[in-house]
């Protein structure tokens, strides 16, 4: 009895101080009625990456009676309110039911849950769909080997929603019971292995994570490290609470002890799908009052915590400022490791890249019948979340087209190209040899610091570096020329330091023999 009165002691304290934070003034909104229909339940909202755009799901009466869910979206506006939801409709329409899970940082990607056709294997029910010109494409199933009917959770006649993909679009956790589950529902991780573009058997996430209750409805944060789930276990605020965990190494086996985020979130009832932006201003979240109740969604500001994000954006334009749809492929430049793939909006250009702060970057953007642009960011510094802007410039392959090689480097007053150069040279060979019609003149300068026969001999010296390393990557000698023009051709002032080195650099200029 004694013990029995001390917990719901505990219960009721619990109650109260969520509902004491809640009252006063801990920000929770319900979001509008151009969002939240008050006769119809909203789940599983995904806010993007620049906070801009909001899909979720609401469901409906199926054409058998049965319960089925539609994608909507709705635009967050300058002022902070929220546009008329609309119905998505068109390719991701379905009788059947469909949501949207994840949205990738580029806003041009989708990942989708439910089924479009009557039978559908519970484990193809998971679907990528790309924005087009004319709206988004008809969705291709992912398949992730070894998640299927008897190892997944099966909900509504579909699998449950319940994964999220990662800010690098080659990890999705997902909440699934297995023989190895420790409760319900446990957490586990499948990976994109890139050399044969299939999904791993799904890794459990450990006992650092799971517990012998239920957790669900994951989201990995921008830097891919941070993760939230909900879960029932013993100590919440409600019923089902939405706790966070820090990945401790790269095992995905690690993490912090997972810790509840508060009452600025959670409340009496059940708080699910949590969702937050890359700036991790705000978080979007589905709460119920209990298993039966209707769902709605609301946001609030989102928990502090350490957010070394930097989002890359700007708009992918030829030569003449007109937009170009693109493909983006992003390396860490220190070793030139791939570390994911973004694409530019069809419409407007416009690409957005997510990734944790402290490593440079190399953004390589390309396009058929174009010279590829490549560009280095120095994140090393950054230490708060950051935006940083710069569009990315593609030239029409023609006679004389020329581009510069942004992501080359030598030691200083050295010819010898360093490590990090070899990625970019390499995607220019990979070009040189699919097309045996172009030539090249590369062509090295200077800024004007130095003599005119040492700047001259440096000019020279990195261009040839520059060829004989194309030769070694078997391009015809016949097709390179290697030139040095020390500072004679200037791109900007030689008066400031930003402009010198801008003028410190190695070209490629384009010939086309005829046929």
């Amino acid at each position: 009895m004694i013990r029995e009165m001390k917990y719901w002691f505990i219960t009721l304290a619990l109650l109260l101080i969520s509902y004491s934070a809640y009252s006063q003034g801990t920000e929770i909104q319900k979001l509008p009625s151009t969002v939240s229909d008050p006769a119809q339940s909203e789940v599983l909202p995904v806010i993007t990456a620049d906070g801009k755009h909001l899909f979720f799901t609401r469901a409906r009466l199926g054409y058998d009676g049965s319960t089925v869910f539609d994608i909507w979206h709705s635009k967050v506006l300058s002022d902070g309110t929220f546009s008329e939801a609309e119905v998505l409709g068109g390719n991701l329409s379905s009788r059947f039911g469909i949501m949207v899970v994840s949205v990738s940082p580029d806003n041009n990607t989708m990942y989708l849950n439910g089924k479009l056709q009557l039978v559908t294997e519970a484990a193809d029910r998971i679907m990528v769909t790309h924005r087009t010109k004319t709206g988004w494409s008809n969705p291709v199933s992912i398949h992730i080997n070894g998640l299927n009917a008897s190892a997944a959770s099966v909900s509504g006649g579909f699998l449950s929603a319940d994964f999220a993909f990662g800010n690098d679009q080659r990890t999705v956790i997902i909440a699934i019971q297995s023989d190895s589950s420790m409760g319900g529902k446990d957490l586990f991780a499948s990976f994109l292995d890139d050399k044969t573009n299939s999904w791993s058997v799904p890794l459990w996430l450990g006992n650092s994570i799971n517990s012998q209750n239920e957790e669900m409805t994951p989201y990995l944060a921008a830097d891919n490290k941070t993760l939230y789930f909900s879960s029932d276990r013993p100590g919440g605020i409600g019923q089902l609470d939405v706790y966070r965990s820090t990945r401790l190494d790269s095992t995905w086996r690690h993490w912090s002890t997972p810790e509840n985020v508060g009452a600025t979130i959670n409340r009496w009832g059940r708080t699910s799908y949590y969702t937050e932006d890359a700036q991790g201003k705000y978080a979007y979240f589905v709460w119920r009052a209990n298993a039966t109740s209707q769902t709605d969604i609301y946001r609030a500001p989102a928990p502090k915590r350490e957010n070394n994000i930097t989002l890359f954006a700007g708009k992918v334009l030829d030569e003449n400022g007109n937009p170009l749809e693109a493909t983006i492929r992003y390396d860490r430049l220190s070793d030139g490791k791939h570390l994911g793939v973004a694409h530019s909006d069809p419409v407007t250009g416009e690409y957005h890249i997510t990734l944790p702060s402290g490593v440079s970057y190399s953004l390589y953007s390309e396009k058929s019948g174009y010279l590829p642009s490549a560009e280095s960011f120095d994140a090393q510094s950054i230490k708060a979340f950051t935006t940083v802007e710069r569009n990315l410039i593609l030239t029409k392959i023609k006679e004389n087209a020329a581009i510069r090689l942004n992501n080359i480097f030598f030691e200083t007053d050295k010819i010898e190209l360093l490590p990090a150069s070899f990625a970019e040279l390499d995607r220019l060979a990979n070009i040189l040899l699919r097309d045996s019609s172009l030539s090249v003149t590369i062509e090295g300068h200077t800024d004007n610091t130095g003599s005119e026969p040492h700047n001259k001999a440096l000019s020279f010296g990195r261009a040839k570096s520059v060829m004989d390393y194309m030769n070694s990557k078997g391009i015809n000698p016949k097709r390179l020329q290697a030139h040095g023009f020390a500072a004679e051709i200037p791109i900007a002032s030689n008066d400031t330091d930003e402009g010198k080195a801008k003028n410190r650099r190695v070209e490629f200029r384009i010939g086309i023999k005829n046929n």
